[in-house]
């Protein structure tokens, strides 16, 4: 239901962990679209030359233990929401608060591997553009901790095939 849901995933996965969950911005950068994956570009719709923020970030638990590993790409944030690497607070919160009408449309989900486990873990993800009404987009990949999330069943055969861009 998490991978597949045109919802808030950070909702469904505070109630599958039974906690709150809160953003560390691991870091924040002007990049070109050079270096965006092709599906990012052709789901935002840029052209070579615009400018893109890049985000990086962990949803984690109030004991601090990761609950996703996230990458955003964005050109400007949308109403709502400033873009600030210092918000703590998940997007889709963020803009649910200030009331920003808003659509997730799902692009992939499968399995991949979790980032940064010497292990090479089979983790889920999800890739997915969040469309707000004021024309807004936003490219986002998470994916999701095995520790917290199973990975699909057939995760021997999508390990390779998911998003590696977390």
């Amino acid at each position: 239901m998490l991978l597949a849901s045109d919802g808030s995933t950070t909702v469904l996965l505070e109630a599958l962990l039974e906690c709150p969950l809160v953003v560390l911005v691991e870091s924040q950068q002007d990049v070109s679209v050079e270096e965006l994956p092709d599906r990012a570009v052709t789901a935002l719709g840029l052209a070579p030359g615009d400018p893109v923020i890049e985000r990086r970030s962990a949803l984690v638990t109030p004991d601090g233990v990761p609950a996703s590993m996230n990458l955003v790409f964005f050109a400007a944030p949308p109403s709502g929401w400033s873009g600030s690497a210092s918000d703590t607070a998940p997007l889709g919160k963020r803009l649910r608060e200030a009331r920003t009408r808003q659509h997730r449309e799902v692009l992939s989900f499968g399995a991949s591997r979790w980032p940064g486990d010497d292990s090479g873990r089979p983790c889920a993800y999800k890739e997915y553009v969040i469309a707000c009404d004021d024309g807004v987009r936003l490219y986002v990949l998470e994916k999701f901790h095995p520790d917290h999330v199973e990975p699909p069943a057939d995760a021997g055969l999508l390990a390779t095939a998911g998003p590696d861009a977390v």
